[in-house]
Order: C-alpha cells, then structure tokens, then sequence
C-alpha cells in the first residue's frame, strides 16, 4: 500500500493538473485517481473493491425491499412455482480467451489512471503487456519494498 502511494504522490507531482482527478473512497479511506467527470465529488467507492461491494449491498437492499411488497410477493411466488416446474438448463459460459492475471476492477483502474497520465485512451491489453514486462525485471540487491520503489521512480520518471 505505501507503494501505491508513492508512485501517486509522485505522479501528483508531476502532472499537478491531475489533482482535480483525486478522490477519496467513502468507505476505506483509500485516494484514487477518479476520472475528471468526477472531479469534486465525496461519494465515491475505490476501484479495489469498495465501488463492487456496494453496489452489491444495495441490489440486496433493493432486491429484499421489492419482494416484500404485495406486488413483489406475487412475483416470487410465481418465480418459486416456476422453478419447482420445470428444470432450467444451464448453459456453459463462453471461454475467455486467457485468463488475466489480476483482478479485472484493479486492471481498468490501472486503464483510467495510465490514460489520465498519458492523456490518451490506453486499452486493457496494453496495460497486461505493460505490467507483465515490468514485473519480468528482478533486482539483484537486497532492500526495502519502498526504497525499492523510491530508487525506480528515480531511475524512471512517470
């Protein structure tokens, strides 16, 4: 996590214009680079996890709130009457045509932030390629994950 906020911190930095663009997650507290329709608002959810858990929650809250209407109830029973009827077949979700590597929210996040910094629309396969050739490369000393990172941001400014 300090990582992350390094190389955040010395992006702000250098591309000050990007600093409308952060945002704070109203669940956990973590900054994010949002897109610019966002600038200025405090109701978003971080891109790691915070956005699809709520969202979960209030499909659930929805969901519950419908069906405990008359109508909803109605709906329900008829839905239980028609599973118990007749099976339903279930078909095979189309194969993906190669698994990614990390989560896909985390990679489209990764999309936004390149794109913003870059200023141009970066593609999720870009962002695979440009993550896998990164991590190929190993240090061959012994130091601290963060100095680690300080000594890259260094050598290879955003």
């Amino acid at each position: 996590m300090l990582s992350y906020y390094v190389v955040l911190r010395s992006v702000l930095r250098v591309k000050a214009g990007l600093r409308k663009c952060l945002a704070r997650c109203r669940h956990c507290g973590i900054y994010f680079l949002s897109d610019p329709r966002n600038a200025g608002r405090h109701d978003l959810g971080c891109p790691f996890g915070c956005r699809q858990a709520h969202r979960q929650k209030q499909s659930t809250r929805r969901s519950v709130d419908y069906y405990q209407q008359p109508e909803g109830k109605v709906k329900k029973r008829a839905l239980n009457a028609r599973r118990r009827k007749t099976p339903v077949a279930v078909e095979p979700a189309p194969p993906c045509s190669a698994p990614l590597p990390w989560p896909r929210a985390i990679l489209e996040y990764v999309c936004v932030a390149v794109g913003l910094i870059e200023g141009r629309p970066v593609g999720l396969e870009e962002v695979v390629e440009m993550l896998l050739r990164t991590l190929r490369q190993h240090r061959m000393v012994r130091t601290r994950r963060i100095d680690q990172a300080v000594a890259w941001l260094n050598e290879q400014p955003p």
